[in-house]
């Protein structure tokens, strides 16, 4: 073969794996994310907090995406009818959930024929909050403080009803811990969300409630609701004149659930990596940390790793605090 003849070929040659090589270049880089709407599943009512965080967060990808991010609430079974619905979704990034302490960290040890593993079956992306929750009753109730709720659920056992949100919510096993720290019996009336209960609350159709402080505060303020104490391990900002329970004399109980944002398990790390940094960009946002603080809340932005060592924490604490409870979905 002529010289020149064989230089052309190997520049045809050289031309031809060039080009395969792009190619392949381009067939593998990921689509970009997002392309379509995304779906936000809050696994509790609306009005409730998980609701109000789960719309923030919404607006938020909303505005730094420019695609729609809708809020579904699929509400049942403690949370985890939602959270079952996340987890059996495609991986893709456009199902995400609200997610909570009850249906991710309880569920496991409340529910043990889920159909779904929290520590496989879901993706940490972002924690929003952490919030020590309140024990609060109607004001037309004879409890002054806990001393006052501990007295008289002694001296009448089982007449004291206590609303929660819902069978294997935080509100539902942070009342049965409470029994357990001060050994007295209350009944437990669940509802489905905590809108509802507090609807009742306020009506003094059920006269106590331990329950998220955010869609409280208004009712806290204007005197329509009494607040006896606090279950975290300190005096909260929104709060500072309620003691905790650990002043009030209740050892051994300090509990403050969370909530975050989680995927399906499996999630592509490029895509669990985007809606972490814009989940936290979000958190930090000035109106966003004005409307939380309105809530009583504080917003705690985590990295990925510290998201995923954060609830591998918290299902320990709160599973051995659901067993050792005694705690059951009745």
């Amino acid at each position: 073969m002529p010289g020149h003849l064989f230089k052309s070929v190997i520049r045809l040659l050289i031309a031809i794996v060039t080009t395969c090589i792009t190619s392949l270049s381009f067939s593998q880089t990921p689509d970009p994310y997002p392309k379509g709407p995304i779906k936000i599943v809050v696994p509790y009512s609306a009005g409730a907090v998980t609701d109000a965080l789960g719309r923030i967060i919404a607006m938020g990808l909303n505005e730094s995406f420019g695609v729609s991010v809708i809020v579904e609430n699929k509400v049942g079974a403690g949370g985890t009818i939602g959270t079952e619905q996340v987890a059996l979704s495609p991986p893709d990034g456009y199902t995400l959930l609200l997610g909570a302490t009850g249906p991710v960290s309880v569920g496991k040890a409340l529910y043990p024929q889920l159909r779904y593993d929290p520590a496989k079956d879901l993706t940490p992306l972002a924690i929003i909050t952490r919030v020590p929750f309140v024990v609060v009753v109607h004001p037309d109730q004879p409890y002054k403080n806990i001393a006052d709720l501990i007295s008289a659920a002694k001296a009448k056992p089982n007449t004291i009803a206590y609303g929660s949100a819902g069978n294997g919510t935080p509100q539902h096993i942070i009342g049965e811990m409470f029994k357990q720290s001060t050994n007295v019996q209350l009944m437990h009336v669940p509802y489905k969300g905590s809108a509802p209960a507090t609807t009742d609350l306020l009506g003094n159709q059920v006269p106590l409630m331990f329950d998220n402080p955010g869609p409280l505060m208004q009712h806290i303020r204007n005197g329509k609701l009494r607040v006896l104490a606090q279950t975290g391990d300190r005096r909260s900002t929104a709060l500072p004149d309620t003691p905790t329970l650990r002043e009030a004399g209740v050892t051994g109980l300090v509990a403050a659930p969370w909530y975050g944002i989680m995927g399906p398990g499996n999630m592509p790390p490029a895509v669990a990596e985007k809606l972490n940094k814009e989940i936290n960009a979000v958190l930090r946002r000035p109106d966003v940390i004005t409307r939380m603080q309105e809530m009583g809340l504080v917003a705690t932005p985590m990295s990925l790793a510290e998201a995923k060592q954060f609830l591998a924490n918290e299902a320990k604490v709160w599973g051995d605090a659901t067993r050792k409870s005694n705690a059951t979905v009745d």
